[in-house]
């Protein structure tokens, strides 16, 4: 109760600082008009164009320069001047994780989609992990805080990063630039912009980029052992675009990009090493660095971490002025596909893997159309979207050559290498498997196949009513209806020694084995992987999710320089499938005739009170805001070490507060911006509740966020401008596991970027010199539970320092 009553009165405190601060403002004008000013962020919040300070949302706008100067190229780059934002990437950089305000879904299961949606130039992206590829020309990213589902719909239930690149125009122009830095770091990009014609411009974009691993893998293979780099970076992309203004009436825009990676990604070094299953893994001839330093960033691997990935799309807007209103279209069409293979054990021993046939392709074509429009006091907006998804899922984890020595030796204390074997022969009565043959090294999933299939349709409205000169009420309104239906095929290579259990106890040898005396091996024989279940039935499953969301706020401005806000909102996001083998059906002729994997809905219902200033003259902007959250059936991945399991968490409350402030300093050129978020994310204490969760901040959620950000900006000589910049990330100690085991946490650390640079007034030349993690911090995105590695923990690590120098120019 203390503390909340502290956190009150110090937003009070602010508050009254705000308001304050607007009378001296009207009272000193003369001092302050001799004064730089805080340019003016319009955003799209809303689906309007609108300053930033008149949307009665939390927002951060963060244009292109604050972008360039911070070195953000990709979504997770935004976290160093983003409060209160966690973007984090684990075994694959095209699995990504993005939350606001503690709230998000862990990326490993494609069956899973993100809390936060992400939109590029008004097209909605169906997993995080496709904005983690270079967004190259940025004009601005809105991160929209807290549930955004009357006007983003579907899978913004926590918010939404909202990303606008650069535009054609109707005047000739152009840059090139080279990016060079340690890591043998290189990046190649340009663009052309320019008219044809009097109706029509266009843009060319296009980017390359290399680098050198930022982890030392140890490869073991047949003779030896090789070193290498993993989390290499190796890509090229490009956007074109083009604007057709036929009239004033109409305007159209039209883009397609494409992009390739093929990169070496992503191993993972040992957060944290038991000594027992370090023993182990040397017994079979493998290593892992015991006792765990993840400063070294040292991985092991007996196979390579292979990524592709290929992202390319289309998209058309048009907005027409009609008499009633501007009419808006968008038609989206977007295909997405991964390959990788992976070391599934992170160790150089040969335990599981994932082969050549892993991947994921997700094509989605969306069509969104707004009518907008002001009518007296009424400022109106009506729409509806549909949106069709195919998911295709191919998956396969095989066991390695000493899975069953290494499970022998486990299960045995260390004493037996051929425990397995000899178990399984005593049980069958006769030398039924010869040493190795009861798991042997290539069994397990031959080809799981997932096909998802998610069509989606929904009608909104979004209004603002002016009360009176000074007292304005938004309301709005979304119908979501979403169909989901999964068909999946499962073919188990054979593992013989699971396969003579499922003959002993049955389809279900784990329920069939209880109470006997191998009722502790069975599971560890029989993984998901190893079983057959599944092979004559498959899924075929299918859900209908629906829901009303929307939002109702009241906004008063207090005088041209101060408004208040309150409201409330509601999101949503539908229920799914998990995308993994789940036995949890009846058993009929050995088979499981009805499993179901799927999993609730997720709502956020949030209450936000708030303030938004432009002080001084606008020479300070500082907004505020306090939240209360509740989610209902938060959507919650984890992984146990052998598998994913997806379940629904009854309950999630989060609450806080939210600072913003960007002042334009009383030393010419110099601007310093900034942010604080306190964020108490907890899950509730329901019986549902698992007890290891009850009562426990989530995972991924750090209590305190502090950011500050100072650009400077100043002509040295009479051609000569002189740039600097640096910006700051600091945040409190957060568990990153989804279990919240003790080993998992990451401490409080402090991120420090900077850039320095010297170039023509006209823009004609610029050379920056820049550093990110300039402290060379080490610390954990997510750690996890290494497979069939009890009390050992894998870490994917954030990147270390680097550094370089970019050249450009411009014309």
């Amino acid at each position: 109760m203390t503390q909340r009553l502290s956190k009150a009165c110090l937003f009070a405190a602010v508050s009254s600082m705000a308001l304050s601060g607007a009378v001296y403002a009207q009272t000193d004008t003369e001092g302050a008009s001799d004064r730089r000013t805080i340019d003016v962020v319009t955003v799209t919040a809303q689906q309007r164009q609108q300053s930033a300070q008149d949307v009665p949302i939390s927002l951060g706008a963060y244009g292109a320069e604050e972008l360039r100067a911070a070195g953000v190229q990709d979504i997770k780059d935004l976290i160093s001047i983003s409060p209160g934002l966690m973007v984090t990437s684990t075994q694959a950089e095209t699995i990504t994780t993005a939350r606001i305000r503690g709230i998000g879904t862990v990326g490993d299961n494609f069956g899973l989609e993100s809390s936060v949606g992400v939109y590029i130039d008004g097209v909605f992206r169906a997993r995080n992990g496709v904005g983690f590829s270079d967004l190259g020309e940025l004009e601005r990213i809105e991160v929209l805080r807290g549930p955004q589902g009357t006007l983003f719909g579907k899978n913004t239930s926590a918010g939404v990063l909202n990303v606008v690149t650069a535009s054609p125009e109707f005047e000739f122009g152009g840059s090139l630039q080279g990016e060079f830095g340690n890591f043998d770091y290189r990046r190649y990009s340009g663009h052309l912009t320019g008219p044809i014609g009097d109706t029509l411009a266009v843009r060319l974009f296009a980017a390359v980029g290399e680098r050198d691993g930022f982890t030392n893998l140890t490869v073991r293979e047949p003779g030896g052992t090789r070193e290498t780099d993993s989390e290499t970076n190796n890509y090229y992309t490009f956007r074109a675009q083009a604007l057709w203004a036929p009239s004033d009436m109409v305007e159209g825009r039209f883009i397609a990009d494409y992009t390739r990676r093929n990169e070496f990604c992503c191993s993972a070094v040992q957060w944290q090493t038991a000594p027992g299953p370090a023993a182990l893994i040397g017994a079979v001839g493998g290593q892992v660095l015991n006792p765990a330093d993840p400063s070294e960033r040292r991985a092991f691997a007996n196979r390579e971490y292979q990524q592709q990935v290929t992202d390319y799309g289309f998209s058309a807007e048009f907005d027409i002025e009609m008499p009633i209103g501007t009419l808006t279209t968008i038609t989206a069409w977007r295909d997405w596909r991964n390959q990788r293979t992976q070391d599934i054990d992170f160790t150089s021993a040969d335990i599981a893997y994932r082969a050549d046939g892993n991947s994921t392709n997700v094509t989605r074509f969306d069509q969104e159309i707004r009518l907008t429009g002001v009518t007296g006091d009424l400022d109106w907006l009506v729409g509806g979207i549909i949106s069709h998804e195919d998911l295709t899922l191919n998956d396969a984890i095989r066991f390695g050559a000493d899975w069953e020595v290494y499970l022998g030796l486990a299960a045995s204390n260390g004493a037996d290498p051929l425990f397995i074997s000899n178990t399984l022969n005593a049980v069958a009565g006769g030398p039924l498997f010869a040493p190795g043959q009861a798991l042997p090294g290539g069994s397990g999933v031959n080809q799981d196949v997932y096909n998802q299939t998610s069509t989606s349709w929904a009608l909104f409205t979004h209004n603002t009513y002016q009360l009176t000169d000074q007292l304005a009420i938004t309301g709005g309104l979304r119908y979501t209806n979403e169909n989901k239906r999964v068909f999946a095929t499962f073919d188990t290579s054979p593992v013989p020694g699971c396969a003579f259990l499922e003959t002993v106890f049955g389809a279900d040898p784990i329920a069939g084995s209880a109470g006997t005396p191998l009722a502790g091996l069975v599971p560890l024989i029989c993984l998901p992987y190893a079983r057959t279940g599944l092979d004559a039935t498959g899924y075929d499953r299918s859900r209908t999710d629906e829901e009303i969301s929307g939002t109702i706020r009241a906004t008063y401005d207090v005088n041209d320089d101060v408004m208040v806000y309150a409201g409330f909102s509601r999101g949503f996001k539908a229920g799914g499938f998990n995308l993994d083998r789940e036995f949890n059906g009846p058993v009929s002729g050995g088979s499981f005739t009805d499993s179901d994997s799927s999993f609730l809905p997720e709502t956020i219902d949030a209450w936000e009170i708030g303030f938004k200033s432009q002080l001084f003259g606008n020479v300070l902007q500082l907004n505020g805001n306090a939240f209360y959250q509740e989610v209902t059936d938060f959507q919650l991945n984890t992984f146990t070490g052998l598998a994913f399991v997806v379940q629904n968490i009854p309950e999630i409350e989060a609450r806080g507060v939210e600072l913003d402030f960007t002042w334009a300093t009383p030393i010419e050129g110099l601007d310093i911006s900034g942010g604080y978020a306190h964020v108490r994310a907890r899950y509730g204490n329901t019986p549902d509740t698992p007890a290891n969760l009850a009562g426990r901040n989530i995972s991924l959620s750090p209590e305190n966020f502090v950011t500050g950000q100072a650009l400077y900006s100043q002509p040295i000589a009479d051609n000569l401008l002189f740039r600097a910049a640096v910006d700051a990330r600091w945040v409190s100690e957060y568990n990153t596991g989804s279990d919240l085991a003790p080993g998992k946490e990451q401490p409080a650390f402090t991120m420090v970027n900077g850039r320095v640079g010297l170039g023509s007034l006209d823009g004609r030349w610029n050379v920056e010199l820049w550093g990110r993690n300039l402290t060379d911090e080490t610390y954990v995105q997510v750690a996890f539970d290494q497979f069939a590695q009890t009390g050992t923990f894998g870490g994917f690590l954030g990147a270390p320092r680097t550094w370089g120098v970019t050249l450009r120019t411009e014309w």
